[in-house]
């Protein structure tokens, strides 16, 4: 009787606390506005394009949506913070929204192949000296709706969160 008894005591004390949590979905795209090329290098200008979707039965007035975009290097593939900011938006009860981050741009820089024509081991075959890529490229997103402390919805990149956590508490100490 007592293991009967047990999950549903269980499921009647959390009950009240997941009816309490926002039913928020986002849906994150990485838009395109333009590209531009000079000579080798490319520059390529972004937006992230951030549909809300609430479908809970409460309007959240007040509301923080927070965006960091990341970059990874070409050549060392280390992370960075590509663009960063926040909006002071309102989201009704019921409907669906599209809010867009500030541009943000990515820059490339094509490498080079020359031959050199002397090659002391092989004379008959020419050498090459290979001069790689160079810049940044597209890798990810974090977005967070807030409402004062309380965290509404989140989205991330897989695996984004975790691996520029220590990075984004760097900067939140500066």
């Amino acid at each position: 009787m007592k293991a009967f008894a047990l999950p549903i005591i269980l499921t009647l004390t959390l009950l009240p606390v997941l009816a309490e949590a926002a039913d928020i979905r986002l849906k994150v795209k990485n838009a395109t506005l333009g590209s531009e090329r000079k000579g080798d290098t490319r520059k390529s200008q972004r937006q992230l394009a951030i549909e809300i979707d609430n479908r809970d039965r409460e309007d959240y007035e007040g509301a923080t949506i927070e965006w960091v975009v990341i970059a990874r290097d070409i050549r060392n593939r280390k992370l960075s913070i590509a663009s960063r900011g926040s909006k002071l938006i309102d989201i009704p009860a019921d409907d669906e929204m599209e809010v867009t981050s500030s541009p943000y741009s990515f820059s490339k820089k094509e490498g080079e192949v020359r031959e050199i024509k002397e090659n002391r081991f092989r004379p008959d075959r020419p050498q090459f000296d290979v001069e790689p890529d160079s810049g940044t490229r597209y890798a990810g997103y974090i977005v967070v709706i807030k409402q004062g402390d309380d965290i509404l919805a989140e989205a991330a990149t897989a695996g984004m969160k975790k691996r520029m956590a220590p990075l984004l508490s760097k900067e939140k100490k500066k």
